[in-house]
């Protein structure tokens, strides 16, 4: 299997853990549930232009809600896999409670009380963070002063450098961010409806 499409599916299988639920939805056609939209409906699959390719980068996961909760959305970004540490899966922006939610998903889980620390860097940028884990341990939940920057001042960069430290383990690696204006926009959409 390619790896992107195993690192997809990884990310996935997260938000779907994340909230206790049977089934998901990729946007991009595959494992597609019915009346789940691709992130640009207006562009064909077979459209091979940059800003196309951007927007079908970041994926669309929609899972159903927890004992009947209401659904969960989120989009998700593989890690550049020449650039990257093999234990980081990529990037997730999701529906939560108090807005959206930025996760570092990652292959090895990490214990249930770990802190990691987390530095962000973009071109102009460098910030540190305090992770907290998700209950799957394979996503590290930033605080929203970091999602205020991801959604906002850098949505529009090129990419995202990303460093995960706990203890003596460091997992490094970058996140293109190329599509995430028009990919925040489908996310927005779908956090409103719920």
């Amino acid at each position: 299997m390619h790896c992107g499409h195993w690192l997809f599916l990884v990310l996935a299988g997260t938000l779907w853990a994340i909230t206790g639920t049977a089934a998901f939805a990729a946007a991009d056609g595959a494992n597609r549930g019915a009346g789940a939209p691709p992130i640009s409906e207006g562009v064909s699959p077979d459209t091979s232009t940059d800003a196309a390719e951007d927007t079908r980068s970041w994926r669309i996961v929609r899972s159903a809600g927890a004992n009947g909760g209401p659904s969960v959305s989120a989009i998700l970004h593989t890690a550049d896999f020449a650039r990257s540490d093999p234990r980081l899966a990529g990037l997730m922006l999701r529906c939560g409670r108090q807005g959206i939610e930025t996760i570092i998903v990652v292959v090895e889980p990490f214990p249930p009380h770990a802190r990691p620390q987390i530095t962000l860097l973009n071109a102009n940028q460098k910030s540190r963070f305090i992770g907290t884990i998700i209950p799957t341990g394979a996503g590290i939940r930033l605080p929203s002063d970091a999602t205020s920057l991801v959604t906002g001042p850098w949505h529009r960069a090129s990419e995202l450098e990303i460093k995960v430290a706990d203890g003596d383990a460091a997992i490094d690696g970058v996140v293109a961010l190329s599509g995430l204006p028009e990919a925040l926009e489908s996310l927005n959409a779908e956090c409103v409806q719920k």
